[in-house]
C-alpha cells in the first residue's frame, strides 16, 4: 500500500478542481453590475446638455455719476446695479426678487406703461406702482434703450424678442415707491428653469 502515492495522486486532483459554479456566477454578475455603471456614468457625462448649467449674475451698486445714475423723482425711487453676467445668462432662464432684512419677499409689481421696449430715458417713464412693491427694468447702458422689464413674475416688454441675452453692457434698474436703499434689502437672483442661477446684492 503506497499511502503517499494515494496522498500524491489526491493533492493533484484537487489541484485541477476549479472555481464553484456558484461563486462563479456571483462573480459574473458583479463585474457586469460594475462595468454597467461605469459605463452609465461615462455616458450621461458625455450627453449632458446645458439646460443643466449652474449660471451667475454678479451685480454691484452702480457708483453715482454712471451713464445710467440713481435718479429719484417724487414717489419713485430708483436703485441701479450695474451687472456681469455669466456667459450664456438670458432672462428666459432667471427671475429676480427683492427680499427683507427678515427674508420676505417684496410684492413684484406690474411695471409702468411707460416701461417698453424702445424708451430712451427710463427715468422719465418708469414709474413707481402702488404700494411696497417694485419691479426691474433691464436698460442699455450705453443708449439708455429699456430692453426689457421684470413685472408680475416675468420678463416682459422685451420687444420682437422672446429673451434677452444679458451682458455687461446692461444694467438692472430697481424701481418703487419705497426707499429698499440702506434699508436691509436684499437684491436675488434665481433660476426660472432647469438651470441654476445664483447672484445677489444689497440695496
Amino acid at each position: 500500500m503506497n499511502v503517499f502515492g494515494r496522498a500524491s495522486h489526491r493533492w493533484r486532483k484537487n489541484r485541477k478542481r476549479g472555481v464553484s459554479p456558484i461563486i462563479a456566477t456571483i462573480l459574473l454578475v458583479a463585474i457586469t453590475v460594475v462595468l454597467a455603471a461605469v459605463l452609465y456614468v461615462l455616458i450621461s457625462g458625455l450627453t449632458k446638455t446645458g439646460a443643466s448649467t449652474p449660471y451667475e449674475l454678479g451685480m454691484a451698486l452702480q457708483t453715482p455719476g454712471g451713464v445710467i445714475g440713481p435718479i429719484n423723482t417724487p414717489g419713485t425711487y430708483y436703485i441701479t446695479m450695474d451687472i456681469s453676467p455669466t456667459s450664456g445668462l438670458t432672462t428666459a432662464i432667471m427671475g429676480l426678487s427683492v427680499l427683507s432684512s427678515s427674508s420676505v419677499a417684496q410684492t413684484n409689481y406690474a411695471a409702468s406703461g411707460g416701461c417698453t421696449n424702445g424708451i430712451t430715458t427710463y427715468t422719465t417713464n418708469c414709474l413707481g406702482t402702488a404700494g411696497a412693491g417694485w419691479y426691474a427694468v433691464l436698460v442699455n447702458s450705453v443708449t439708455g434703450a429699456v430692453a426689457g422689464t421684470f413685472s408680475g413674475g416675468a420678463w416682459t416688454n422685451l420687444g420682437t424678442a422672446t429673451t434677452v441675452a444679458l451682458n455687461s453692457n446692461y444694467v438692472i434698474v430697481i424701481v418703487s415707491t419705497v426707499a429698499f436703499d440702506g434699508n436691509g434689502y436684499t437684491l436675488t437672483a434665481y433660476g426660472t428653469g432647469t438651470s441654476s442661477v445664483s447672484g445677489s446684492q444689497y440695496l
